[in-house]
């Protein structure tokens, strides 16, 4: 633990202790319809898709697309209010900028991608709709994977040195960073998936080169790794997300894409067969999530899932197949290239589970 310093371990347990307290009283959640019609509202610019969504505790979602084209923009964003309307959103310049992932806590959320050879960590205020420029960790070559909850954020991004994987945890909200720690066990390997379930408590999915699966988890913010055993049959496992002991992802098999959960931090798994091809899956407890992607005949598609089998929903308005989706306490968004889809959750009722932070 010596590579983790004394300041900041201290500052992540009290920020876990409040988050975990916080969540108990969020346990009140809302539920979606048993079934729902939604529309499809087009994206404010077509000229760059968009890619990557998150939603904050407090209902505030933001949709960013980057593109490295010559021409034009190279990237766009808007976000919407906690009713549900989309506006535009300025972002920061920066050369040929890539967003590959969004994660977001009660009042803010973080973009993390890369620009030419360094981290690129943007920061949008939920409050007065603004979008900075956040300081990422030294020395990197480009964020794969992020992951708040309440304060605390863990980071995973490529060495410039080397090339290897490096894990990095924040207890303000990414402002500062711990020093990153070097995951050799993935190198070469590609990041698909990270979460944590308590502070110091990860799971690392990636695919290795040899296109297999493997999963990860540190007991002690990234200083050491144990390998989780999963089902030969996945492929792949991505929108990852933990509380405590209680884990709920995507998993892709050669032939379909299932629903799993935990509840014993990844060390036995159960699963809801789809029965679509999923691309990406939010949930608010671990009985209750959306899940979107495309049908067989590569029309989009979106299911609200809690106990059983995925529910579908009626869509209207959405020309293409879904590739994100974030949910808040009140309502989730799912975006395709050019669209944004508003999913409300209905009225607060009692439910199961332990509420999830953002995927």
């Amino acid at each position: 633990m010596s590579s983790v310093p004394t300041r900041v371990r201290h500052g992540l347990r009290l920020v876990a202790i409040l988050g975990a307290g916080a969540l108990l009283l969020a346990s009140c959640a809302s539920t979606p319809a048993a079934s729902q019609h939604l529309s499809g509202t087009p994206a404010l610019s077509i000229s760059v898709p968009l890619s990557s969504v998150g939603c904050t505790l407090n209902n505030v979602c933001v949709a960013v697309g980057t593109s490295s084209a010559s021409v034009g923009p190279t990237s766009v964003g808007e976000f919407s209010t906690s009713r549900g309307h989309w506006l535009g959103l300025a972002l920061p310049s920066a050369p040929t900028p890539i967003i590959t992932s969004i994660a977001c806590s009660l009042n803010s959320c973080l973009a993390g991608g890369s620009q030419p050879g360094r981290d690129l960590l943007w920061r949008f205020d939920a409050t007065n709709h603004a979008v900075s420029t956040a300081t990422p960790p030294s020395g990197g070559l480009g964020v794969n994977a992020l992951n708040c909850s309440e304060l605390n954020c863990a980071l995973v991004d490529t060495s410039a040195h080397d090339g290897v994987p490096r894990f990095s945890f924040s207890a303000d909200d990414g402002v500062t960073w711990t020093n990153p720690l070097t995951m050799s066990w993935a190198k070469g390997d590609t990041i698909t998936a990270l979460a944590c379930g308590a502070v110091f408590d990860c799971l690392v999915g990636a695919l290795s080169a040899h296109h297999r699966f493997v999963l990860y988890v540190t007991r002690d913010g990234g200083v050491t790794w144990n390998q989780r055993s999963t089902s030969s049959a996945w492929t792949s496992m991505t929108s990852l997300s933990c509380a405590q002991l209680h884990c709920v992802a995507l998993a892709s098999t050669a032939h379909s894409s299932e629903l799993i959960r935990s509840n014993t931090f990844a060390r036995a798994w159960t699963s809801v067969s789809l029965g679509q091809r999923a691309t990406a899956l939010a949930c608010w407890t671990l009985t209750s999530c959306v899940v979107v992607g495309q049908r067989s005949n590569a029309t989009p598609w979106l299911a609200t899932v809690n106990s059983g089998a995925p529910v579908n929903a009626t869509l209207r308005y959405v020309p293409t197949p879904l590739l994100g989706v974030a949910c808040g306490t009140k309502r989730c968004a799912a975006i395709g290239v050019t669209t944004v889809v508003d999913v409300p959750l209905t009225a607060p009722r009692s439910t199961q589970g332990t509420l999830l932070p953002q995927l």
